[in-house]
């Protein structure tokens, strides 16, 4: 209001100044003496007149005011909702207009600001996206060890959901040697790095725990959880099978050097124990050989993995494989029975087959009673084919049925090395049916028999890669 009347007032003067002296100088007042200048009532018409546009600028000025104190208005709320990231429309201003300039460098702002914000969520959902779909554990702190973010991955490991943002990392990880790694981390400010195994889900995981400065005052700490649980699997494996191998080797060798050395220290010049411990020494080296060979097999199947197709005709296949076998089954009187279509064909690697059906035959007659029976079968469908064979031997118990293609195990220690057994044939003849995208089943009873299947694909691929 003061400043309504202030400016009223600067107007009333200045329009009664210019008022006088227009009058003074158009009107050739100044010729006139000043009392007959008062007695005309002109000072009272300047007076009224000037307070007239006085009124009139004042009103137009205070009009022009309010405008621009509303324009201003919108202007400063346009910038509070680009600050707050608010969608709204853009200022719409005639281009006349003294502040269109500021409006469009508003509304330039407001764009520039829509684009890069828009650009940064896509970027953190594609981020996060990422971080979901890492088979990595992730787990990030702020400095005040708190959770940030987790992925899946790191849910998983732990056994528990970790998606809790703003929880201490102390509520949620549950494993001492983690929690310990990430403690370090916030005291020392340096990564850390160790194997670890995870108490939740008994998973061994290699641990870095990674110090991140995000700025002078600020950092994050991230703990990174790789699992290496099939890796220190097949480490162990590996290390068995080694220690497996020594020792299989070493029995038939030990046996070989012993019965060598009696004959060399003078049992040599008995006839009889000559050739019984000759006969020994070619046993075991007969059983040497066979380990040697399934190992080797072993690593053919791992290097060499593709496949030699060819057209077989499968009962031709099976009755000269049986050839090969006619000493020892008629050694323990055992009778075979084929039924298989004698014009069957089918496309498969004749070398691999070879060897699953030779290893097949072989365990049916040396786990087989003497004047037993082995039946091989095949049946040949839309899809696929598969070869069985039947024997009515020793059996295997059904808790040792799933075990009887690890490598190096047997059913029975005894009976297994007296048949010169070395463990690994079965496991020989799963690699190889695998190789050719096959399965293999067993049926057995102990004291009736058992009966191993294998089924083919009828189309097979000669590049497995």
């Amino acid at each position: 209001m003061i400043k309504n009347f202030r400016a009223l007032l600067v107007n009333f003067l200045i329009s009664l100044g210019c008022l006088t002296i227009i009058s003074f100088f158009l009107m050739n007042w100044y010729h006139e003496p000043v009392t007959i200048f008062l007695k005309n009532n002109r000072v009272f018409l300047i007076i009224l007149t000037a307070l007239c546009l006085a009124i009139v600028l004042s009103a137009i000025q205070i009009l022009g005011y309010q405008r621009q104190k509303k324009e201003i208005a919108i202007l400063s709320s346009k910038l509070q909702a680009v600050v707050r990231g608010d969608e709204a429309g853009h200022l719409l201003l005639e281009p006349d207009d003294p502040y269109y300039e500021l409006a469009r460098a508003i509304n330039g702002v407001q764009s520039m600001q829509r684009d890069i914000s828009k650009d940064f969520t896509l970027q953190q959902r594609g981020y996060l996206s990422l971080l979901e779909y890492l088979t990595i554990g992730v787990l990030v702190l702020d400095q005040d060890q708190k959770i940030y973010l987790s992925n899946h991955a790191m849910s998983d490991l732990m056994g528990r959901e970790l998606n809790v943002k703003g929880q201490l990392f102390v509520k949620e990880v549950r494993t001492y040697e983690l929690s310990r790694l990430i403690e370090k981390t916030f005291e020392t400010h340096q990564d850390q790095h160790h194997e670890i195994k995870i108490d939740a889900t008994s998973k061994n995981v290699d641990a870095h725990v990674v110090y991140v400065p995000v700025s002078a005052r600020h950092f994050l700490v991230m703990a990174l959880l790789y699992d290496i649980t099939e890796l220190k699997e097949i480490e162990r494996m590996q290390m068995d099978f080694v220690g497996n191998v020594s020792h299989e080797l070493k029995t038939p060798i030990t046996a070989i050097t012993g019965f060598t050395e009696t004959l060399l220290q003078g049992a040599m010049d008995d006839k009889q124990t000559r050739e019984e411990f000759l006969k020994i020494v070619y046993q075991e080296s007969l059983k040497l050989g066979e380990l040697v060979e399934d190992i080797l097999s072993l690593a053919r199947i791992d290097s060499k993995p593709q496949l030699n197709l060819t057209s077989l005709k499968i009962y031709e296949f099976i009755e000269d494989i049986l050839t090969t076998f006619q000493p020892e089954l008629e050694k323990k009187a055992i009778k075979v029975a084929l039924q298989i279509p004698v014009t069957a064909e089918v496309n498969v690697d004749k070398n691999k087959l070879r060897h699953v059906v030779n290893n097949l035959i072989q365990n049916g007659i040396k786990y087989n009673q003497a004047g037993g029976q082995l039946w091989i079968n095949v049946q040949i469908s839309q899809k696929d084919w598969n070869l069985s064979i039947k024997d009515n031997g020793y059996g295997i118990a059904k808790d040792e049925q799933e075990r009887i293609f690890e490598r190096f195990y047997r059913v029975d220690t005894s009976r297994s090395r007296q048949n010169g057994g070395t463990g690994l044939g079965l496991a020989v003849v799963q690699e190889y049916v695998k190789a050719m995208s096959g399965t293999i089943k067993v049926r057995s009873q102990v004291g009736v028999g058992s009966t191993f299947t294998v089924t083919f694909p009828l189309e097979l691929k000669d590049d497995l890669g």
